[in-house]
């Protein structure tokens, strides 16, 4: 590494959310102890502070700041992270300096004077910065916040399939979608633009590492960026979100291999008998009936007359409930098995007032711009 001797002046807290941001892919741990650090690259006109844990990579640029002198410095990135949060100071000078045979990170602020050891001789693996040949998608940020939350809670959390544990993301034809499923809740997530078009007619589909997934929903949650660009570039997604003050930051990471589900068949519009419920009612007593389940057995129990619904549980070795609930179902008497889980996931997504349930195969509940589906369980005879 060429480190040159680095010198810079900026905002601390300009610079302090970059180093957040960054550091939110830094692993707590690793068995390649460089990857817990930093790397702070001066360049003429900008900073970039840059993170890897391998998998996951982040650079993030800041241009508001005085570079006296370009250069390089590998740091801890706790380290480093903790010293800027905890001043109160309005700004901040680095300067690599040298001390005999050693390096240090000399962190100037107005509250205090640190110097922080400088790794020598060994780097972080190279990060890819965003592709400069691809035509990227642009999408709003606070949108792809919605849709990230809308989905990632049916991400295969027990990690039975690569491909499951992940989230699809489908650009072409006019939409952009996100959806994900463990096979047995799912979520799909649509947004139309003309923007989300192929030139050549086709549709990009990939599936993002549920790495990828938790670190986009961290930055996009704190950062609230006004708009984030997509693109890719072989087995690589990128991710760049435009945030206040002119700052950037560029999220990338490899693509799970293998082919997600066609599901959209089980989404498709049917006669089958609906229900209608207040959402906020039928929240509560999902809930107050999920209070007689255990971690081995989720399974609630939905019976459904004309005008009203009752919940019950499964199994009775915590004891019973039942509770009564309004509802709109004017068919026959239907008793459905659910896992109370994956029902409390979709309703603490869904911000319609009212919910509707098509009753088929699976249970699948619309709202605009996302569709769930939650697959019974079976009851005994």
């Amino acid at each position: 590494m060429s480190e040159g001797s680095l010198a810079l002046h900026c905002d601390r807290q300009h610079f302090l959310t970059a180093i957040q941001a960054a550091d939110a892919v830094v692993p707590a741990n690793s068995t390649k102890p460089i990857l817990t650090n930093l790397l702070l690259d001066a360049k003429a006109a900008h900073l970039e502070v840059v993170a890897t844990d391998q998998q996951v990579s982040l650079r993030c640029v800041v241009r508001r700041v005085e570079v006296r002198s370009p250069g390089q410095a590998v740091v801890s990135a706790r380290q480093i992270a903790a010293i800027v949060k905890e001043s109160s100071s309005a700004t901040v000078s680095l300067e690599l300096q040298s001390r005999g045979d050693s390096r240090v990170l000399h962190v100037e602020l107005a509250d205090g004077e640190y110097d922080i050891p400088a790794v020598i001789g060994e780097t972080l693996p190279p990060v890819s910065a965003f592709p400069a040949d691809v035509t990227p998608f642009a999408i709003a940020g606070a949108r792809f916040e919605e849709m990230l939350r809308q989905t990632s809670f049916a991400m295969d959390k027990d990690r039975t399939s690569a491909v499951l544990s992940g989230l699809l993301l489908s650009i072409g034809g006019g939409e952009i979608v996100c959806a994900a499923t463990d096979g047995k809740v799912l979520g799909e997530a649509l947004e139309r633009n003309e923007s989300f078009a192929l030139a050549d007619g086709g549709t990009v589909q990939a599936v993002l590492p549920s790495g990828v997934v938790s670190h986009l929903q961290r930055i996009v949650g704190a950062a609230k960026p006004a708009s984030i660009e997509l693109a890719f570039a072989g087995r690589t997604v990128f991710a760049r979100l435009a945030m206040d003050d002119g700052l950037q930051a560029e999220l990338s990471g490899r693509l799970v291999e293998g082919t997600f589900p066609s599901y959209r068949g089980a989404l498709a519009a049917s006669s089958n008998p609906t229900v209608t419920f207040t959402t906020a009612e039928l929240s509560s007593a999902v809930r107050r009936a999920a209070l007689m389940t255990n971690q081995t057995s989720r399974g609630i129990v939905l019976t459904l007359d004309p005008g009203r619904a009752v919940f019950s549980n499964l199994n009775y070795t915590n004891g019973s409930v039942r509770i009564p609930v309004t509802c709109a179902y004017e068919g026959s008497t239907i008793k459905l098995g659910l896992n109370a889980h994956y029902l409390s996931d979709v309703l603490r997504a869904y911000r319609s007032e009212k919910i509707t349930i098509e009753m088929g195969r699976g249970l699948v509940m619309r709202e605009p711009g996302v569709t769930y589906l939650i697959m019974p369980i079976s009851l005994p005879t």
